[in-house]
């Protein structure tokens, strides 16, 4: 019974930690592949929209608690957690170089940059797009809702933008995880914290790509949907596949070079590193 028991309980172990390897990969995979799959949930879920409508759900209400509380402000919250992982982990990678920090921050100025300027186009689009429905003579959107009417017209899908273009920066920036060695001494010391950024950027991740799937399923004509999906991936490709490979740009997250690749990641460089430009 003993043996038993012990083989079941290595039996959980192993489960979880494979479960846990797999989670990890996922969440690190290349935003090249994620990209392609956020592509494949648009058109996977239009069709399941369109042609296999799912019941009702807690999760088909727009007024659900993730959507009010997260999606509506989804940009605000992967600033933050992005905010707190690119300053904590660029201050190692940088040593403690208070300009390459800047300069690495100045992507998320970059991304609401994005993220205003497609927002507002998307509303003007719908507007020069749309009637009022049910009172014609309101030319604006503002002038018909305020009557109690309906405004119809091309409505971009904000969700669908927000949530791929957010994930894939999320994806980009905490890719430099990977590269840590847990042995410097800085790297030591702030080490507790960066996990609980990672975790909390983690997370948040895996929210927004749920809640793609469930844009995707219930919400929107497969039309919207696929814009704002296809403005999100272009908007991600110019900055982080074109523009900021250029020394003009606010630069990628932090990679080793293939000349670091013995000497960062070596436990005594490393701790060198840290000590001396920072600790001493």
């Amino acid at each position: 019974m003993a043996s038993n028991g012990r083989r079941l309980k290595n039996s959980e172990s192993s489960l979880i930690l494979q479960l846990k390897e797999g989670l990890s990969d996922w969440i690190l995979m290349l935003p090249t592949s994620k990209a392609a799959f956020y592509w494949l949930i648009v058109i996977v879920g239009s069709f399941i929209h369109d042609f296999v409508p799912l019941p009702h759900s807690y999760f088909s209400n727009k007024k659900n608690s993730l959507n009010l509380y997260f999606v509506k402000f989804c940009w605000g919250w992967t600033f933050a957690v992005l905010f707190a992982f690119i300053t904590s982990t660029s201050f190692i990678y940088s040593s403690c170089n208070l300009s390459a920090m800047l300069r690495h921050l100045c992507r998320l100025i970059v991304g609401t940059f994005g993220w205003y300027f497609w927002v507002n186009i998307f509303n003007y689009i719908e507007e020069v797009t749309g009637v009022c429905e049910g009172e014609e003579s309101l030319t604006t959107k503002s002038n018909c809702h305020h009557e109690g009417y309906h405004w119809v017209g091309f409505d971009t899908s904000g969700h669908a933008f927000l949530l791929i273009y957010s994930a894939l920066v999320i994806s980009e920036e905490i890719h430099v995880k990977q590269w840590w060695d847990p042995h410097g001494r800085l790297n030591l010391f702030l080490r507790p914290l960066i996990d609980l950024i990672f975790f909390s950027s983690s997370l948040l991740l895996l929210l927004w790509e749920f809640m793609l799937v469930i844009t995707s399923v219930y919400f929107h004509p497969v039309q919207e949907k696929a814009v704002g999906a296809l403005v999100a991936l272009f908007t991600w490709k110019i900055t982080y596949r074109v523009w900021y490979k250029n020394e003009l740009s606010p630069g990628l997250p932090w990679q080793p070079t293939k000349s670091l690749w013995l000497s960062v990641f070596s436990h005594e460089s490393l701790r060198y590193r840290t000590s001396s430009s920072c600790l001493t």
